[in-house]
C-alpha cells in the first residue's frame, strides 16, 4: 500500500468529481476573491488573528470582520475543530 498519512494523501484517493462538489457546496458562497484568501491565509496562519492580518497587509479588524463573513456564509464555526477541517479539506479540493 502507498503512503497514507496526509490529508492530501487522503483526498488524492477520492475522486475527482466528488471532491469538486465536496469543496464548491462548501466554498461555493465565498467566490474566488477575499474571503477565500483571508480563510486560507487564516488556516495557514494556524488561526492567528496578527499573523494573518500582516500576510494580508490589512488591519486585524478586517480579518475578524472578513473571518465572520466566512463563518455566515459557509454555516463554519471556525472555533470548532471539525469546522475548520472541513473548510482545509475544501480548499484542497478546490
Amino acid at each position: 500500500m502507498e503512503q497514507l498519512d496526509t490529508l492530501e494523501e487522503l483526498l488524492a484517493g477520492v475522486a475527482p468529481d466528488v471532491r469538486t462538489v465536496f469543496a464548491a457546496r462548501i466554498l461555493v458562497a465565498l467566490g474566488d476573491g477575499m474571503l477565500r484568501e483571508t480563510v486560507e491565509v487564516f488556516l495557514a496562519n494556524n488561526c492567528s488573528w496578527t499573523r494573518t492580518a500582516e500576510a494580508l497587509h490589512v488591519h486585524v479588524n478586517t480579518v475578524h470582520y472578513r473571518i465572520d463573513r466566512v463563518e455566515a456564509l459557509t454555516g463554519r464555526d471556525l472555533t470548532r475543530l471539525d469546522h475548520k477541517a472541513d473548510l482545509y479539506a475544501a480548499l484542497r479540493c478546490g
